[in-house]
């Protein structure tokens, strides 16, 4: 049986299949653009999936933002009727996005999968027992250290240098330099958009340039980032179990691949304050990461990676 495997970020979503072929669409998640958009998105890409898959049953892996692991069923009931109607068959896993950075290689199964981009969290797990999960709340109950978190902090910071409440920085003007207002301009801007946290977390980078040029401002936002993230990974790894062993990290996340020397930053304190070993390294494919998860596991459900974590629906009936 064929496998396939889905991306779902929370700027972006990648669909790979076996022998390579990837398509690409925009999120597909409804906090950042909205349910309509979402479906609509979702439902271009399982149609060209259905197209090139063809009427055989194959088996997919969606891993996705979106998921509340704590009630998974509205969200897997709109995943699986979309796959459905755009016509494809066989078992579609649904997961969060940090599963499969978990259950495939390198770790398989033990150790600590982060994610750090729109939003960020974690997942560890001993290679026994179910995994634990940190964080993953959307933006509003957590996602520190994440491209949304550094974001706000960067606009913030740069409102209040430019109205005397804090110290000069060279954020203002390094986040409005694609736009032709002030930085009030772009903060009233963002504030007016209905589904912000996208075009928030797209201010991280500049951030991260400011804070590579010696700002210092940028740098206290980019060190607090890592304070927080270096906090999940420890609260993971003791709630795992994994404190009095040999465990190590997968970092994954458009803030990680857009900044490497923000990922080496946090993967040498890793190393360096929790023990983690090997270093960790960063996925740089994470959706070559999801189909390695599918055909490494495809013959498993619905066992060990079934129930709360990872949930298999099976396809061919419209609703």
């Amino acid at each position: 049986m064929r496998c396939w495997a889905v991306d779902a970020g929370g700027s972006c979503t990648t669909a790979m299949a076996e022998g390579g072929h990837r398509w690409g669409v925009g999120s597909i998640n409804p906090a950042s653009v909205g349910a309509a958009a979402a479906d609509a998105e979702l439902s271009a890409l399982f149609a060209v999936l259905a197209d090139n898959l063809g009427p055989r049953p194959v088996f997919g892996w969606l891993a996705t933002a979106t998921v509340d692991a704590d009630a998974p069923e509205p969200e897997l009931a709109r995943l699986t009727a979309l796959a459905t109607v755009a016509g494809l068959t066989g078992t579609l896993v649904i997961s969060r996005d940090i599963v499969p950075l978990l259950a495939a290689r390198p770790l398989c199964g033990r150790g600590v999968a982060v994610v750090c981009g729109t939003g960020s969290g974690f997942l560890a797990g001993d290679g026994s027992h179910p995994p634990v999960s940190v964080g993953g709340c959307e933006y509003l109950g957590s996602d520190e250290g994440s491209g949304f978190d550094i974001g706000l902090a960067g606009l913030r910071a740069a409102v209040r240098g430019s109205d005397g409440r804090g110290p000069r920085t060279l954020l203002a003007q390094e986040l409005t330099a694609n736009s032709a207002g002030a930085i009030t301009d772009l903060a009233r801007t963002l504030a007016a958009r209905p589904f912000p946290k996208a075009a928030v977390a797209a201010l991280a980078p500049a951030v991260c340039r400011c804070w590579l040029a010696g700002d210092a401002v940028a740098g206290a936002i980019v060190d607090r980032a890592l304070d927080e993230l270096v906090a999940g990974v420890r609260a993971a790894r003791d709630r795992a179990g994994l404190g009095g062993g040999t465990w190590s990290a997968v970092l994954s996340g458009g803030v990680f691949r857009g900044c490497p020397e923000f990922a080496a930053a946090l993967a040498g304190r890793l190393t360096d304050e929790l023990g983690a070993t090997p270093r960790p390294a960063v996925v740089d494919d994470p959706v070559a990461m999801v189909l390695a998860a599918a055909t490494t596991h495809r013959d498993e459900f619905p066992n060990t990676l079934a129930g709360r974590w990872a949930w298999p629906r099976e396809l061919g009936t419209a609703p």
